[in-house]
């Protein structure tokens, strides 16, 4: 008798624990899904660590977004005359605003160029567009561009007559071509250094102006 006592004492409790033990298990895979199906919670915290790795993995992939946007500069330089003017050097200043866009950069200019004995100046309005040659493939802060526009330049001089003073000026378009290198291209301030072509369209006082100028400039923060 005291043997099935404890025989039916021994079941109860195996029972009892199969119950609990079955209760657990079940408890434990509603709570598994449920943390599968709920990615976030009230307080907006990500509960699910497999979809933040997919995220975080997938914004190393985006492509930055690019700037554009506008920035004044300056450059200076020298401007070496050719063909009529041959062996005459030229000072050259030039305020310009550079507007950056997607795949090319275009400058408004206003280039300031002089000498003394004799006097010559040209003080022009310039727009210019540069087109990056490299394109997206540049990884580097060096962008080496090509570019070119168009100008409207007003010229004076005084002419070389030792028997009297006279002042040679004119209005007119000019050509420029243009090739250099941007530095630090991905920031708002940029170092340029640049090789320009410049051809006055009109003779002058029966010559034609035209040259090459050396520059380096820079744009300001905004």
């Amino acid at each position: 008798m005291l043997m099935n006592k404890s025989m039916k004492t021994k079941t109860i409790i195996i029972t009892i624990l199969l119950i609990f033990a079955s209760s657990a298990i079940s408890y434990s895979q509603q709570q598994s899904g449920e943390l599968k199906s709920v990615s976030v919670n009230n307080e907006g915290i990500n509960l699910s660590p497999l979809k933040l790795k997919s995220e975080d993995s997938k914004s190393l992939f985006q492509k930055p977004t690019k700037k554009i946007y506008f920035v004044p500069g300056g450059k200076i330089g020298m401007f070496f005359l050719q063909g009529d003017y041959n062996d005459h050097q030229l000072i050259a200043l030039e305020v310009f605003g550079k507007y950056v866009g997607d795949g090319f950069w275009a400058e408004i200019s206003l280039p300031f160029r002089f000498k003394t004995s004799p006097a010559f100046t040209d003080i022009g309005l310039d727009l210019n567009v540069m087109y990056p040659f490299l394109g997206k493939s540049n990884k580097s802060e060096v962008d080496p561009f090509v570019g070119g526009g168009l100008g409207l330049h007003f010229i004076g001089r005084d002419r070389d007559d030792s028997t009297r003073t006279s002042v040679a000026a004119r209005g007119g378009l000019g050509l420029n071509i243009i090739v250099g290198a941007v530095f630090f291209k991905n920031y708002d301030f940029n170092i340029m250094v640049e090789l320009k072509y410049f051809n006055y369209l009109r003779e002058f006082d029966d010559l034609r102006y035209q040259g090459i100028g050396l520059n380096i400039g820079a744009t300001f923060p905004r």
